[in-house]
């Protein structure tokens, strides 16, 4: 201490620490020469990127000199690029290039990513002895009409896409914390959203929406990262649009891929969208694009090669405009159709996955599983890549508690978000663990209130994982934001009262079911000592006499609305044939129905007491009166192929269900 100056007249006789000198703004006991406010600032920024980041903001608060220093863009970018080394740190795609981005969005996620990476740490720590954060509040909400929230879709952490029953499109800034308006509509749209891509530049992001009305819209509002302090009034104007096609699944480049196509919706294809060029794929409920090729999900895994694809849309031959797939692959043990699967190009360190692999991400009864498709050898060339595949064995990640209603798998692969009955939980993904209780991997959950007259909207749930906001929507009308690290404290709300009856399960289904079919001596409308329609013993055609919803279009519950939510495929589909066991006075015992679906037979079967269904297919090329002929001559084990179950969701079975418990005609049922 010999080597500073001496004490100052006012002080103790203590001699200045050089640590509270160095940090001073003022007149130094060191000397202006050693002040460090008189460093040049890229020595400022490389000394404070050395620091923790607590002790950088408690820097912040010594002058406004500093202040500035550590607003300064360079440090943020530095030490993001440090942590970009980390496998716990989880950085998002939009926030790249970090030059790019703004100071003060780069802090946040700075922030943020550190914070849920310490919390996960704790968490898997303490999780054999179930240490999780489970909260009985959120952090926000958005109030909307009863009834209107249909669909959510989260960009950058900070703007939320909403659309209502009425099929208005809502923009939300979720960095206004008042929630009173939203920052644009848009009353354009001519049918429900069913597939969403969003591209970002800079400022701009590029969102292309297809909607059940075949009518594909394109926008391109200027967004301002989250927490980036610039004024914005961004708009959600359509720049262009086109119609023929629904279900958008995956986008690269100019080449846009979709399951469905008006005129016939079990067409895939996927359409240049500067020329609408489209080039046929076989019938699949999904698309995804990898590593140079598009993947088609069914019951297998089709691979088609974008070399191909591009080669089908130059043809000037509208009939030869098909591609065929490279190689396609069969699912070990069950169908990966359940809870959403999503695909990904670059698969998470953790799953240390050798190069070119694609990995599938699933949900299946409540485990969380991750698929690896793994490549053989190396592409012939460039132009033209044939891996060769392989799929390997699921691995378990997480578990759920209770029946899922959505799932919202993050960016990166890392989290995700799952929307239960009663509850919204982030999960995160971890491998080695045996996984032998439910809620495993839980990071953090928050508890619907007045869940007795409220539900979760299907699939209405939408996720960032590298910010970790998370967003429901509930037929109330409220929207709950929850955020996994808020920086600050969260006002307390006034939120309205619901009324006490459960809201609309579904308004995409206006219509609703007078019955459910594990109802108790449930005999139809009709009392009729003797069956009608009976075409063999058991099997009745009447379905539209005892059953007359079952068939209507528009009813939520009905075989239309199984078909497409269930079992993932478009109608028209009809109950033809239904088994009287349905009819009984006393158990029903086992369910069971011939649905035509484009003129392919299904059997739907399934045990009410065990909430158990099954789908298989009817053996190709029989009819209906074949069907009849052969259960009359008690040959029903000629009629489905017994070896290859329908790939069927269980998620939209089982938000009906727990519906139709809380709801009034399952009392009027009793």
């Amino acid at each position: 201490m010999s080597s500073f100056a001496p004490a100052a007249p006012h002080s103790t006789g203590e001699s200045p620490r050089p640590t509270t000198e160095l940090f001073r703004c003022g007149p130094s006991a060191l000397g202006a020469t050693l002040s460090f406010v008189n460093l040049p600032p890229q020595v400022i920024i490389k000394i404070l990127g050395l620091l923790k980041i607590s002790d950088i903001l408690c820097i912040r608060q010594t002058c406004k000199h500093l202040f500035q220093q550590t607003k300064s863009q360079n440090l943020w970018a530095r030490i993001a690029q440090q942590l970009l080394h980390s496998h716990e740190i989880i950085w998002p795609s939009w926030a790249l290039p970090l030059h790019a981005i703004p100071a003060e969005t780069i802090e946040d996620l700075v922030v943020r990513t550190k914070r849920l990476a310490a919390t996960q740490r704790n968490v898997s720590t303490d999780d054999d002895s179930g240490g999780k954060d489970i909260r009985t509040s959120f952090e926000g909400v958005i109030i909307r009409p009863r009834d209107s929230p249909i669909w959510l879709h989260l960009i950058r952490g900070r703007w939320l896409l909403v659309q209502l029953n009425d099929f208005t499109l809502e923009l939300w800034d979720l960095d206004d914390t008042n929630y009173a308006n939203p920052a644009a509509t848009c009353s354009r749209l001519k049918g429900f959203v069913d597939g969403i891509m969003h591209v970002d530049s800079g400022r701009n992001v590029e969102i292309t929406i297809s909607s059940t009305s075949f009518t594909t819209y394109k926008f391109a509002p200027e967004l301002p990262f989250k927490c980036d302090p610039q004024p914005s009034r961004p708009t959600l104007t359509v720049v262009n649009s086109f119609e023929g096609h629904s279900t958008l699944k995956a986008k690269a480049g100019r080449l846009l891929a979709f399951a469905e196509c008006s005129g016939n919706r079990l067409r895939a294809c996927i359409i240049d969208e500067s020329t609408l060029n489209d080039v046929e794929l076989s019938i699949a409920p999904g698309v995804v694009v990898v590593r140079g090729a598009y993947l088609n999900r069914n019951l297998n895994l089709e691979l088609y090669s974008t070399f191909d694809v591009e080669e089908a849309l130059s043809r000037q031959n509208l009939a030869t405009r098909s591609a065929n797939p490279f190689q396609s692959l069969t699912y070990p043990g069950v169908s990966p159709l359940l809870h959403n699967p999503k695909f990904y190009i670059n698969p998470p360190s953790y799953l240390q996955a050798s190069s070119g692999s694609v990995v599938l991400m699933r949900f299946i009864d409540n485990f969380w599983q991750a698929l690896i498709l793994q490549p053989q050898q190396p592409p012939a060339n460039v132009n033209g890549p044939r891996w060769n595949y392989k799929v390997m064995k699921s691995r378990a990640l997480a578990t759920s508690l209770g029946s899922i209603h959505g799932v919202s798998f993050g960016e990166n692969g890392y989290r995700s978000a799952i929307l239960g009955c009663d509850r919204v939980a982030v999960h995160y993904a971890k491998t080695g663990d045996r996984l032998c209780y439910e809620g495993a991997h839980t990071l953090v959950s928050w508890m619907f209130p007045d869940i007795e007259f409220d539900l979760p909207r299907p699939r209405c749930v939408a996720f960032d994982e590298a910010a970790g906001v998370c967003v429901t929507g509930m037929g109330s009308g409220r929207i709950w934001i929850g955020d996994a690290v808020p920086r600050w404290e969260m006002k307390k709300v006034d939120v309205p009262s619901i009324p006490n009856q459960m809201p609309h399960p579904d308004p995409r289904w206006p219509q609703l079911p007078s019955f459910y079919f594990w109802d108790r001596g449930y005999r139809g409308p009709h009392s009729d000592t003797d069956l009608v329609g009976e075409v063999a013993p058991g099997w009745s055609t009447a379905v539209d006499y005892y059953i007359p919803w079952r068939n209507e279009p528009r009813m939520y519950g009905g075989i239309q609305w199984f078909v497409e939510n269930v079992m993932g495929i478009p109608g028209p589909a009809r109950t033809v044939l239904f088994s009287t066991k349905l009819l009984a006075r006393d158990d029903i015992g086992r369910w069971a129905e011939f649905v035509d679906v484009n003129g392919r037979m299904f059997l739907v079967s399934g045990d009410p007491c065990e909430h158990y269904f099954e789908v298989n297919r009817v053996v190709d090329g029989l009819t209906l009166a074949d069907v009849i002929e052969r259960l009359n001559q008690k040959r029903s084990g000629t009629i489905v192929v017994r070896e290859e179950d329908w790939a069927s969701d269980c998620m939209a079975l089982d938000q009906h269900r727990h519906w139709y418990k809380a709801s009034d005609l399952s009392k009027q049922n009793k």
